[in-house]
């Protein structure tokens, strides 16, 4: 069996890694250096230096079964838009378009798009579906970050993914759905202030992580969908202030007899203030909150830290996307279309494949029915 990885930053490296374990697999990248990296880890993994933006790159991945969309979400809808064309995608690219407008793609070349399919959104969908199944629920509240062990002021961050990615979810506008109509809110605003064990003081605002949560006939009846961004205390005040300022405006303009935008100028800087290095220690917390029609609370927490080299974030975002490779292929899944993970969480087998994936490779989950361990070692 072989498999593509198209983008080998810090999640698609793990996941080309992951997969060369079972499968053949080709790596796709446009930067020479992190394909020279992933070569030292694996040097069976084929690596190609080729710009999915400009070349027709699917020729060379002919011979591959399923392809894997690590791109940054500014280019994530047109590179699956061109895998769909022939091969079934699994995407993290977290594409800022409607991920259903590839449908008809779909439907006329016979693949499918496992739209989202890292931590959150992605295993949060799962978790959601399965609750859904099991229970009639009024309010789903989702929240995630991943952030250094210690504190590194004045950020108190580390970018654990592409910080361009990271900007955009401060910027893009955040959908929630209040009452059961869908709003658009400004993101960074919805400020809650919570404690979380052996972490301490922690702050979540509002963000576009719902996705296809707000569309699904899963949640139709659910009145109350939300998602947050976790950050230690302090860190949406000062992003704020970024904005107010005009430092993340993408207004094209001339800087030092350069054609560029303050957001361009601000993310270069941020990305060296904020570059994860292997000696930095983190963690990655999953808590989703469900409220029953009865009033029932309920929980799920996942945590992960650092591990053998490899960055939380980077583990429970790409082992994910690897879980559900793994899935397609040893449950034989033939289904066509958008398939989204919340459907995939509806059935108790393939919900438990992909937890029991994670939970061997140490990543913690933990159900307010105290089903597993969330003790950390």
């Amino acid at each position: 069996m072989n498999i593509a990885v198209i983008g080998t930053g810090m999640v698609g490296r793990l996941i080309a890694v992951e997969l060369s374990k079972k499968y053949q697999v080709y790596a796709i990248d446009n930067n020479t250096t992190n394909l020279n990296i992933l070569k030292k880890l694996n040097s069976n993994i084929i690596t190609k230096k080729i710009d999915v933006e400009n070349e027709d790159f699917l020729e060379s991945l002919e011979d591959t079964e399923i392809i894997v969309n690590c791109v940054p979400g500014f280019m994530g809808f047109e590179t699956s838009k061109k895998i769909l064309e022939k091969k079934t995608c699994v995407d993290i690219s977290f594409m800022p378009e409607d991920c259903n407008k590839l449908n008809n793609i779909t439907d006329e070349a016979k693949t499918a798009l496992y739209p989202d399919a890292g931590v959150a959104p992605g295993l949060s969908n799962m978790i959601v579906g399965n609750l859904i199944s099991k229970n009639n629920l009024k309010e789903i509240k989702i929240m995630v970050g991943g952030l250094p062990l210690e504190k590194n002021p004045p950020w108190n961050y580390k970018a654990p993914f592409s910080p361009i990615d990271v900007i955009e979810e401060y910027t893009r506008p955040a959908r929630i759905k209040i009452n059961g109509d869908i709003k658009t809110v400004e993101a960074l605003t919805g400020l809650i202030d919570f404690e979380f064990e052996d972490v301490g003081k922690l702050e979540a605002f509002l963000t576009d992580g719902l996705r296809t949560l707000l569309t699904t006939e899963l949640t139709k009846d659910i009145p109350t969908l939300l998602e947050y961004t976790i950050r230690y205390p302090g860190h949406s005040k000062m992003v704020s202030k970024l904005i107010e300022d005009g430092k993340l405006d993408d207004t094209l303009e001339s800087h030092n007899g350069n054609i560029t935008s303050q957001r361009e100028i601000t993310t270069k800087k941020l990305f060296k203030e904020w570059k994860l290095v292997e000696k930095d220690k983190e963690f990655t917390l999953l808590i989703i909150t469900a409220k029953t029609m009865e009033d029932k609370e309920i929980s799920c927490i996942v945590y992960d830290e650092w591990r053998d080299g490899w960055s939380s974030m980077s583990r429970t975002t790409g082992l994910t996307a690897c879980a559900i490779t793994n899935l397609i292929i040893d449950k034989n899944l033939k289904e066509t279309g958008i398939i989204t993970l919340e459907e995939l969480g509806t059935n108790q087998d393939y919900f438990d494949y992909i937890t029991n994936y994670l939970e061997k490779r140490e990543i913690s989950i933990n159900f307010s029915d105290g089903k597993n361990s969330l003790e950390k070692e």
